[in-house]
């Protein structure tokens, strides 16, 4: 299948990963999370996302259709573009949650390698290649390390973008970021599409190196547009005072589980959400301590970045 990229919609700035807000019944909160669309918005947003953070890991196949169908009307409505995580463990499974987002109206699709089991470089390849060869959207290959277990070789990313340049993005998360973001830059003569991928942590530095974009979490959508803004405008005072915040909140999230709570507490503090329920189970204690830490570095984005 192939599609000309007159018809895609460019996607790029911040584009913040949801978090799934959840009712008394640990279900999917539809009203809150069109709320959670509008207010990203709000702050100047133009695209949204789900990602790891989103929960999906531990949804069942239909509440991940669930949440698709959802962000896709109501990002239609609100005229904004959606990109949906649906990477699996076969390329058939992966293939068939693609299908489901194109036919939902999502702008985009992300797609990481396998979990359970590690792959060969041709292995990679070959996976990512059948989910761009049976379906028309385009994609976000997501080299989700901190969570796969490994890194996407640069010469597979390469190897990829030659293949399908006009419909390919790409999000490196793997260590040193830079260097590695800096590789695929060069190996693709400086045209390949790369969105930062460390919740804003390297943003700056990553700017510098070309990207188009950062996939930070919901909750600081304003401060991240403000940080995106500043970078695009020189303003190094302004990039200095914001980034290092930035920083600092996103080194309390050293697992997937602190990510979500305390995205999750940051929404239900600015009104977004109305309660703070996470799938279960989850491993990370959210101390007093913490909650603490994460208030004072918020309440100093306030001050310096509303």
């Amino acid at each position: 299948m192939s599609t000309s990229m007159s018809q895609f919609t460019e996607i790029k700035g911040v584009v913040p990963v949801l978090s799934t807000p959840l009712n008394s019944s640990h279900k999917l909160d539809s009203k809150t999370l069109r709320r959670e669309i509008e207010w990203v918005g709000e702050q100047g947003v133009e695209t949204v996302a789900t990602g790891m953070v989103s929960e999906i890991l531990r949804m069942s196949l239909a509440e991940r259709r669930e949440l698709t169908e959802a962000i896709c009307t109501y990002t239609r409505e609100l005229h904004m573009n959606s990109i949906v995580s649906c990477g699996q463990e076969t390329p058939e499974q992966t293939i068939a949650l693609v299908i489901h987002a194109q036919n939902s109206g999502a702008s985009a699709v992300m797609v990481n390698p396998p979990i359970a089991s590690k792959l060969s470089d041709d292995e990679v390849f070959d996976y990512f290649a059948a989910v761009f060869n049976n379906t028309d959207i385009p994609i976000v290959v997501q080299d989700a390390s901190g969570y796969v277990g490994y890194s996407i070789n640069v010469t597979v990313l390469a190897r990829l973008f030659n293949e399908y340049n006009e419909r390919i993005y790409f999000k490196p998360e793997a260590v040193p970021i830079g260097q590695r973001l800096s590789d695929l830059r060069d190996a693709t003569g400086g045209k390949a599409r790369i969105f930062e991928g460390t919740g804003g942590a390297h943003l700056v530095d990553s700017f510098a190196r070309g990207v188009i974009g950062t996939m930070p979490g919901a909750d600081l959508s304003w401060a991240m547009v403000k940080l995106w803004d500043s970078l695009l405008a020189g303003d190094w005072k302004k990039i200095n005072l914001i980034n290092g915040a930035i920083a600092n909140m996103v080194n309390l999230m050293p697992t997937l589980d602190a990510y979500i709570a305390i995205e999750k507490h940051l929404l239900k503090r600015q009104n977004v959400f109305e309660n703070t329920l996470k799938i279960e189970p989850v491993s990370f204690t959210f101390d007093k301590e913490t909650q603490s830490e994460a208030e004072r570095i918020f309440d100093y984005l306030v001050e310096i970045a509303r």
